[in-house]
């Protein structure tokens, strides 16, 4: 699995999480390291977006979350569709599809995921985002 973050001005890293993603682990790694901090540079007016995996909802991250100062954006249940970040990383697949032939392994793919991350302008993958969610 593969976590990222962007927003309208900024990028975390990307990360890759190997093996089972739990709650400690979904704060200690991601939320610690990169989205909390990202947000916090942001500033005041951020809003945090994820999706409702169970470990992303867990008392311990919503614990963390609150004590961090973080508006987490909510979504129903069961509903990728309305959510705008699928829309992103289905436009970072299409990069990797389009611009590198198929990864013979999981450290290729890692490796052409990377290079997509850091080749992509953020206001593409803002304007791939925010125009496919309105068509829904």
């Amino acid at each position: 699995m593969v976590w990222g973050g962007i927003s309208a001005h900024h990028r975390t890293p990307l990360y890759l999480i190997q093996g089972r993603l739990n709650a400690q682990r979904y704060r200690d790694e991601i939320l610690r390291r990169f989205a909390v901090p990202t947000l916090q540079q942001i500033g005041a007016h951020s809003i945090y977006m994820d999706d409702n995996a169970t470990p992303l909802r867990a008392r311990l991250v919503n614990a963390f979350l609150q004590q961090a100062g973080v508006v987490r954006m909510d979504w129903p249940s069961c509903s990728p569709d309305l959510n705008p970040i699928e829309n992103f990383w289905d436009a970072l697949e299409r990069r990797v599809h389009d611009n590198h032939p198929p990864p013979q392994n999981l450290q290729q793919l890692w490796g052409f995921l990377q290079a997509e991350w850091q080749a992509a302008l953020i206001i593409d993958f803002v304007f791939v985002i925010f125009t496919q969610s309105n068509e829904l």
